[in-house]
């Protein structure tokens, strides 16, 4: 079976390939070309993308919820209502995330995500599970619960680890007990390592970043930055990560999380090739606002469009959607457009080595594409070549 995209304003890797399309063969991206040189194939079907944006599909790396569906729920109904819900903001590959619960609520939820992977057969891709809480810095634990906060040391660890083939992504605060050997042997496994919620300084910093740590989770949010003791200013996690050329950060662009000013400085510190987009959702991304929300064990309160504690202590993971954060970075940021999308695609897909296979729109990748408008409105869907409409990716 073989479409043909054209028409549309191609979204690639360096730039913006106007008036192009795309060629899709199976599952496979076989062309893009320019459209005086759109193919003709008499058995192909044909797809007028009215020079809308045509972009890779998001890749989420950081995703909790969404649809009142959580993935501590612990079934395979929760993990496809959440797949459902963010797929149709233009998501086509995700890491399900874990948080701070028991070892058994922990393994519960990994379990129901690497059997919804392996019985994937169309729709939305899951990449692999990644592991948050649990092994954090107490002061710096925002909305996780403290109940089940303690140091990655091996009887803690191993049980949860051990229990699931799919890991791809911990989040560890370096400076705990035991954080530096976990993240060498985390490393071994082909596990990235990143630093969230930490209270480290710059030198615990180092030797996680010298131990494996290459990433770092939700920058600027639940993390140490830039502190005074004593009149002496000292950098923290935040800003020796924009420090080190080769760490990747990751920010929540809902525009709630960090103003476009710390958003627009961290890119232009960074830049597309280090900066990550996540959503870092919950439950209640794409529901009503107001209370009655849970995020664990903890009460939550959804109002003017940021998840917030019931106490409003702290942010409770977001209520964003990929092509949201997209659109702030582009419309209240001010980066370009071919920027903003690969943050949401090639560079998540490089962090976790899979972008050999996704995350930019070039020939002999999987067909994930996503149809924008200039508000970036998503309008049609592609996953491994088979056509969505939002309305029809099941929920």
């Amino acid at each position: 079976m073989k479409t043909i995209l054209h028409h549309a304003n191609v979204v690639l890797l360096d730039r913006i390939l106007y008036d192009g399309g795309a060629e899709i063969t199976d599952d496979t991206i076989t062309g893009v070309f320019r459209e005086e040189d759109m193919p003709k194939d008499a058995a192909a079907e044909y797809i007028d993308c009215g020079l809308q944006y045509l972009s890779p599909g998001f890749i989420d790396l950081h995703l909790h919820g969404g649809g009142g569906a959580d993935f501590m729920d612990g079934d395979e109904r929760a993990v496809q209502t959440v797949l459902g819900v963010h797929a149709r903001h233009g998501t086509t590959s995700f890491l399900p995330t874990t948080l701070s619960a028991s070892q058994e609520g922990v393994i519960k939820a990994l379990r129901a995500i690497e059997k919804a992977q392996l019985e994937r057969s169309a729709g939305p891709k899951i990449l692999g599970a990644h592991l948050e809480g649990n092994f954090i810095s107490m002061r710096q634990k925002g909305a996780q619960d403290s109940a089940y906060i303690y140091p990655p040391l091996k009887e803690n660890y191993e049980p949860i680890v051990s229990s699931v083939g799919n890991i791809r992504m911990v989040s560890c605060a370096p400076e705990t007990e035991g954080a530096c050997a976990f993240s060498e042997l985390m490393r071994k496994r082909g596990i990235v390592m990143s630093v969230a919620h930490s209270d480290a300084n710059y030198e615990e910093f180092m030797r996680g970043f010298e131990s494996g740590f290459s990433h770092v989770t939700h920058v600027y949010n639940g993390n140490s930055w830039l502190h005074s003791p004593y009149y002496y200013c000292q950098i923290g996690v935040c800003e020796a990560a924009l420090l080190e050329k080769d760490c990747y950060v990751e920010v929540i662009a809902d525009g709630k999380h960090l103003p476009w000013q710390l958003l627009k400085l961290i890119y232009q510190i960074k830049g597309a090739d280090r900066v990550n987009l996540c959503t870092d959702a919950m439950c209640a991304a794409c529901m009503p606002e107001g209370a009655g929300y849970k995020l664990g064990a903890l009460d939550v309160i959804i109002e003017d469009g940021v998840a917030v504690l019931k106490d409003r202590s702290s942010f409770a993971g977001s209520v964003c959607t990929s092509d949201h954060a997209v659109r702030t970075m582009y419309r209240e940021a001010g980066v370009p457009l071919q920027d903003a999308v690969k943050m949401m695609s090639a560079t998540p897909a490089r962090i976790l080595g899979e972008f050999e296979r996704i995350g930019s729109i070039a020939v002999g990748k999987k067909a994930d594409m996503v149809l924008f408008d200039e508000e970036i409105n998503v309008h049609d869907i592609w996953i491994d070549g088979a056509r969505y409409l939002p309305g029809e990716i099941k929920v």
